[in-house]
């Protein structure tokens, strides 16, 4: 999977397999890009690149562990986000994606907070919180 932002001054190459693909309608996502849910594929970030200068900004996420977002400085697209409550995992924007096969969403994830004006009109899952594949991907905490 390759993807860049909007200017093409950032780009990424995974060669790992997602392990889970959706669409986010948290508050926090809604807010970061102006739309009522973002696509996003979850991806291990080991063995994986990110090249070019990008912009930090940490957040919470809805687990009330921190999300660090990577955001091209020159155009400030959002490429990802470090989720800091998973173990070596990073949610990449689908609209970054090279690829057009590449985002193959599984599930709506977050419809607690959902923007009722957006009604969904597909067959996905539907989960009110987090995605419950991610499970066994919890961060490990130090004993």
């Amino acid at each position: 999977m390759k993807g860049q932002c909007r200017c093409g001054e950032v780009t990424y190459e995974t060669s790992r397999d997602p392990v889970f693909s959706g669409y986010c309608h948290c508050h926090a996502c809604q807010k970061r890009s102006s739309a009522p849910c973002t696509g996003f594929v979850m991806v291990p970030w080991e063995g994986s690149t990110l090249s070019g200068e990008t912009r930090t900004y940490q957040d919470l996420g809805g687990s009330g562990q921190p999300v660090v977002e990577h955001s091209c400085i020159k155009c400030g697209s959002l490429v990802l986000m470090e989720l800091k409550v998973l173990d070596n995992i990073v949610a990449i924007m689908a609209s970054t994606l090279e690829g057009p096969n590449d985002f193959i969403p599984e599930s709506h994830v977050w419809l607690s907070s959902q923007d009722k004006r957006f009604e969904i009109q597909d067959d996905l899952l539907k989960q009110q919180g987090p995605p419950k594949q991610m499970a066994l991907y919890l961060a490990r905490k130090p004993v």
